[in-house]
């Protein structure tokens, strides 16, 4: 079953309009339309939302949507996390550095 079906399945069997849900989930009720008719995606905020709301866990509310997958993307530009070695060539060197230059300083003077 596709996200879209199970929203609608779920909505309806709480007896709820399109509007009332939309209402719940502050977006607008087109935006309800367009995840029932599959043409658009809830964000992940909206999808835990739902699953809570729906008292459903998030794998059986959207397992068997095989285009939801695809609507998902990573962004591998996020600079949030990086590396060891992104993080010394966009200028860590110079935290590296001044804090060796402090430590052997201190080092020094109550070595």
């Amino acid at each position: 079953m596709v996200l879209g079906k199970r929203i609608q399945e779920e909505r309806e069997k709480r007896g709820l309009t399109q509007d009332q849900l939309a209402q719940m989930l502050n977006v607008s009720r087109q935006a309800i339309s367009k995840w029932e008719l599959g043409t658009a995606y809830p964000d992940i905020e909206r999808l835990i939302t739902l699953s809570d709301f729906f008292d459903i866990s998030l794998d059986n509310l959207i397992k068997g949507d095989p285009n939801l997958k695809d609507s998902i993307t990573i962004d591998n530009n996020d600079k949030s996390q990086t590396n060891v070695w992104a993080f010394l060539i966009h200028g860590g060197w110079v935290i590296v550095a001044t804090a060796w230059v402090i430590g052997t300083a201190i080092n020094s003077v109550w070595g």
